[in-house]
């Protein structure tokens, strides 16, 4: 299978191994980070409209400043960005975990916290995927993106499980602490990084005409146009639910940390095993069905999950949301590396950062509805108005499936 070679050649490069290693200890910060902020802001608050608050200011910098991260990546050297946001989290992590150790921890510090976090995180797409892409080469980056995003998908498992052992036994600071010597290894792995590409695809040109011209490539091709609809609809309406894991799991199920944070992980184990199942047996043909219907597959499993009275069945339901989304993570940057030309892939992975960080107003809308309505009938509504949306996406850019 060429897409197996692919994969083993890919992970006997150096190079790549440890830009993908840093993604993956990324994540794993990540998703601890968002399950200990999530506990730890209800249980002092019981607002679940507080907790998803905490993640859509973790997404804000996506929307602001993700094409603004694009086009930069094409014209600076993208291990300086990548490496240079790590070390930045690093600091954050450490003075968290004091202020937590200390007692004088606020929530004002989660949210800037979370703020400095979306910032690194609007890097991802445009600065080290598309360094990944790079190093894979052309030929071998469906493998290498399906790769990432199962690495992806399985932080989501592990992160939240971890993050919920962390806060039952040790607190806050524990989580914190773990998180900050993990970004230290990131930070190693990138100083050891043999110099690549930095990505100067466009150095004759200013910053906004770089901008710009990624903003016009999307919308004059249909196809890139249904990547960035799709991305946006899920960001939207699907993503915004993990901020209310915690909330339901504490409240209508009535879990403890620990046992709340394998509910989490459920999802994330799901999404391994949608995104590892496209690296190995996914045909370049059904890229884009699988991309769509990963997508509704995981909204449809999701309003299951908000109606379910039963913590094993709660489980499951988050588990078949994760293999949808995680085959639609596993086609998003794909897709669009595969399409994109590559004097403006940076620009274009900005501009899809933008819509991944238009997520905010789901998180907005979802936590707004949880204070009015209680948090399960809002991820139901969420989900009628999210599988309303893809109809609507299905019937106007056929380009995608």
């Amino acid at each position: 299978m060429p897409q197996n070679r692919g994969l083993g050649a890919l992970l006997a490069v150096a190079a790549f191994r440890k830009v993908w290693a840093v993604g993956a200890l990324g994540g794993v910060v990540r998703w601890i980070e968002m399950l200990a902020f999530a506990v730890y802001v209800f249980d002092i608050t019981h607002s679940p409209f507080l907790v998803a608050l905490v993640s859509l200011v973790r997404m804000l910098p996506l929307a602001f400043f993700g094409a603004v991260v694009g086009a930069l990546a094409d014209r600076v050297d993208r291990q300086k960005i990548v490496l240079g946001g790590l070390v930045l989290l690093f600091v954050v992590a450490l003075l968290l975990a004091w202020l937590a150790y200390s007692g004088r921890l606020e929530i004002w510090h989660l949210l800037a916290g979370s703020l400095i976090n979306g910032f690194y995180w609007s890097t991802d797409m445009p600065a080290r995927r598309t360094l990944l892409g790079a190093i894979a080469g052309a030929e071998r980056v469906a493998p290498a993106m399906a790769l990432d995003a199962s690495t992806n998908s399985l932080t989501r498992a592990v992160g939240p499980a971890t993050g919920g052992l962390l806060v039952a036994f040790t607190g806050l600071p524990g989580a914190l602490l773990l998180g900050a010597g993990l970004y230290a290894v990131a930070i190693f792995l990138m100083l050891t990084l043999p110099r690549q590409d930095g990505g100067r695809a466009a150095p004759e040109l200013g910053l906004w005409r770089t901008l710009k011209e990624g903003l016009s490539y999307a919308a004059k091709d249909r196809a890139v146009l249904g990547i960035m609809i799709v991305t946006l609809i899920f960001n939207i309406w699907v993503f915004p639910y993990t901020a209310m894991i915690a909330v339901i799991g504490r409240d209508d199920l009535g879990l403890g940390p620990f046992n709340v944070g394998l509910l989490m992980s459920m999802e994330g184990a799901g999404a391994f095993i949608g995104a590892i199942a496209v690296a190995f047996w996914g045909r370049r043909s059904a890229y884009g069905r699988i991309y769509l219907y990963g997508a509704i597959g995981a909204e449809i499993c999701l309003m299951l999950f908000a109606i379910s009275p039963h913590p094993l069945l709660s489980g499951l339901m988050l588990l078949l949301a994760g293999v949808g989304a995680g085959c639609f993570s596993s086609m998003q940057a794909t897709l669009m590396l595969l399409l994109a030309p590559p004097e403006i892939r940076g620009r274009l992975m900005g501009v899809l950062s933008v819509c991944i960080g238009l997520g905010p107003l789901g998180f907005a809308h979802l936590g707004l509805m949880a204070d009015w309505l209680g948090t399960a009938q809002a991820v139901t509504i969420m989900g009628l108005e999210g599988l309303c949306a893809f109809v609507l996406a299905w019937l106007f850019w056929p380009e995608i499936r």
